[in-house]
C-alpha cells in the first residue's frame, strides 16, 4: 500500500465514500479546498490525484493549471470527479490534459477501476523514466534525470531557503585519450571517473549525472559554498589518484578533471531568504532561473580550463553576468565538512 493518492473535494460526503472505497488500497490524503491541495501535494506529491471541478474559492481548473506547472508533480495522472456529466465538459477536461472523468455519482467498481487503472499506468511510466533516467555507458544518472533534478531541487530551495551548489566536471584532453588509447579505453576511462565520482557524493539527495561525452554534474542541495569546494577538491584529488595514463595530456601525464562550480547561498547578493509568501503559480518562472545555476556552472568550468586545466573555479549566480570574477576555489576546510558526507 505505498501509493498516495489526493483526493481534493468540499463535500464530506464525496471525501467519506471515496475513503471508505479505497481504504486498504493505498495511502489517502484529502484536502477541501484549491489551496490546501496545492500545499499538500507539494508537500508530498502523490502518485494520483482526484480533483472535483468545482471548488469554493480556487475552482478544481485553476487547481489543475497550477498542478501542471509544478515540476514536483509532473507525471502525476489527474482525474477530475464532477456532477456535470455532460459529454462537452468531459471532453474539454480531456483536453487540458486530464488522465481521466469520472461523472458523479459513480460506483465503487468504476471509481476502484479506474484508480487501480491509472495507478498501473503510473508504475509504468515511472519504470521508463527510471530506465531513461541511467546513463548506460556509466551507471550514474542520465542528462534528463540532471534536468528534472535541477527543477525540482531549485523550487524546493526555494520553498524552503535552503542553499545550492552545483558542480561541472570535465575530463581533460579526452579526445587526446581516445585517439592515442581507442574508444573502448575511453569508455573505461569514463566509467572509473563516473565511480570516483559517485563515492564522494554519498548523500541520498545528491545527484551525480553524466551530461554528455566527457562532462558531469554534481548537484548538491542543501549546500553552501563552502561545502561545493570542498566537494570539488575532494573529487579533483580522486580523480587524480586513479592514476589512469595519459601520455598525451597537456596537464600532467595521467588523467585529470577541470571542475566548474556555481552556487546559491546566504552569500550570494541575490539570496532572498525565507519566503514569506510563495506563490505556486510563480513556479515556472522561478524554475527558469535555475538555468541561470547552470549557466554560472558552465562559465566556471571554461574558466578553469582558460587556466590550465586540473584544477576548480567558481562564480557565484549572482555574477552571472561577470564572469571575470570567477575565482579558484578556496582551500578545502576538510575538517568542518568531513563529516556532512562521510
Amino acid at each position: 500500500m505505498d501509493d498516495k493518492i489526493v483526493v481534493v473535494d468540499d463535500d464530506p460526503g464525496t471525501i467519506y465514500l471515496i475513503g471508505r472505497i479505497l481504504h486498504g488500497v493505498c495511502q489517502l490524503s484529502f484536502a477541501t479546498s484549491g489551496e490546501k491541495a496545492l500545499q499538500l501535494v507539494h508537500d508530498s506529491p502523490p502518485d494520483l490525484i482526484l480533483l472535483d471541478a468545482e471548488l469554493p474559492g480556487m475552482s478544481g481548473f485553476k487547481v489543475f493549471d497550477a498542478l501542471l506547472a509544478a515540476p514536483d508533480v509532473e507525471g502525476v495522472p489527474i482525474i477530475f470527479i464532477t456532477s456535470h456529466s455532460e459529454a462537452g465538459f468531459e471532453v474539454s477536461a480531456l483536453n487540458m490534459g486530464a488522465a481521466d472523468f469520472i461523472a458523479k455519482p459513480f460506483t465503487s467498481a468504476r471509481l476502484l477501476a479506474r484508480v487501480k487503472t491509472h495507478l498501473r499506468n503510473k508504475h509504468s511510466t515511472d519504470q521508463l523514466r527510471r530506465t531513461v533516467s541511467i546513463d548506460a555507458l556509466t551507471g550514474v544518472g542520465s542528462r534528463h534525470q540532471f534536468d528534472e533534478s535541477l527543477k525540482r531541487e531549485w523550487l524546493r530551495g526555494l520553498r524552503v531557503s535552503d542553499p545550492i551548489g552545483l558542480l561541472l566536471i570535465e575530463v581533460d584532453h579526452f579526445k587526446l585519450y581516445n585517439e592515442r588509447y581507442g574508444h573502448a579505453k575511453g569508455d573505461v576511462c569514463l566509467r572509473r571517473v563516473a565511480t570516483a565520482i559517485k563515492g564522494i557524493t554519498r548523500r541520498p539527495a545528491d545527484v551525480v549525472a553524466r551530461c554528455g561525452g566527457e562532462q558531469f554534474a554534481v548537484l548538491l542541495p542543501q549546500t553552501s559554498r563552502r561545502g561545493a569546494e570542498y566537494i570539488a577538491q575532494r573529487i579533483l584529488d580522486a580523480v587524480d589518484a586513479l592514476k589512469i595514463s595519459h601520455e598525451d595530456s597537456l596537464s600532467a601525464h595521467h588523467v585529470t578533471a577541470s571542475i566548474g562550480v556555481s552556487c546559491y547561498d546566504e552569500q550570494s547578493t541575490c539570496w532572498e531568504g525565507p519566503p514569506t509568501n510563495f506563490r505556486f503559480g510563480d513556479d515556472l518562472q522561478k524554475c527558469r532561473a535555475a538555468n541561470g545555476l547552470l549557466l554560472a556552472a558552465d562559465k566556471a568550468l571554461h574558466s578553469a580550463k582558460q587556466a590550465g586545466h586540473a584544477r576548480a573555479r567558481l562564480l557565484d549566480i549572482a555574477e552571472l553576468e561577470a564572469p571575470f570574477l570567477t575565482r579558484d576555489i578556496a582551500p578545502p576546510a576538510r575538517e568542518e565538512q568531513r563529516a556532512k558526507w562521510a
